[in-house]
């Protein structure tokens, strides 16, 4: 009786041993190992891991078809990892790894440009002076144009003057002006037209300049270390000649 009594206090250790093993997911884990490696020759040598559609670990000598796009795990004869082949992606994710890659492609040419520009400009320029020089050369040959022009304007609106009084003079008298007075009218209004839009194409050309040049000032002295002072000693602005409007 004793001993029957024994035998089902050990019945009942027993399974409360196995509960409280298969409860733990890390020793399922472990149990599949060990059970694989029971099962193969001695010299059985590495063999691989996978999960399978239920969340468990599975192992043995090769993987089967149906888990082969998941993540796998090389072990060696000890059950120490030694390999591990990610899972496959996924459509989405290698159209964003492609995304991601044209991005950085862009931003390498960015960088690749930079670099050339810079070298470019400190072997153009070695000091300051040099780019302000050069920056206010180009403006005034700009402003030279643009001085001319105006020249012209002035003398055009003293044709037109002339020719307006008379014009006007023939429409006092109650005739129509001559066609020659009429077409000469039109022919200097429209050239005065077109010099004003020249010299604000002009002028527009000497701000872009003065931006270049700024822009290449203010590149220049960071390559070189360089604080940069001021506002008001870092520019030298260029007079630009006042123009008239066309009456």
């Amino acid at each position: 009786m004793i001993r029957n009594k024994t035998t089902h206090i050990n019945i009942l250790k027993n399974k409360l041993m196995m509960k409280k093993i298969f409860s733990s997911p890390l020793n399922i884990i472990s149990l599949a190992m060990v059970s694989f490696l029971i099962s193969q020759p001695v010299m059985a040598g590495k063999f691989k891991c996978w999960t399978n559609n239920e969340g468990v670990k599975e192992c043995g000598s090769y993987v089967p078809v149906e888990y082969s796009q998941k993540k796998i795990e090389t072990r060696n004869e000890s059950g120490r990892v030694i390999e591990v082949e990610e899972r496959a992606r996924t459509e989405a994710e290698l159209a964003e790894i492609e995304r991601l890659a044209k991005l950085q492609a862009i931003e390498d040419a960015k960088i690749a440009e930079q670099k050339k520009k810079d070298e470019i400009l400190l072997k153009t320029f070695s000091r300051e002076r040099d780019i302000n020089m050069l920056r206010d050369s180009k403006i005034n040959v700009i402003e030279g144009i643009i001085t001319v022009t105006n020249s012209n304007n002035k003398a055009l609106k003293k044709k037109l003057e002339k020719l307006q009084k008379r014009a006007a003079n023939f429409e006092r008298r109650g005739k129509k002006p001559p066609e020659n007075i009429l077409n000469d009218i039109k022919t200097i209004e429209n050239r005065l037209s077109k010099n004003m839009i020249s010299i604000k194409s002009k002028q527009d050309e000497q701000q872009v300049i003065r931006n270049k040049f700024d822009n290449d000032l203010q590149r220049f002295r960071t390559l070189k270390g360089i604080k940069t002072p001021p506002k008001a000693e870092t520019t030298k602005t260029t007079k630009t000649t006042k123009t008239t409007k066309t009456p």
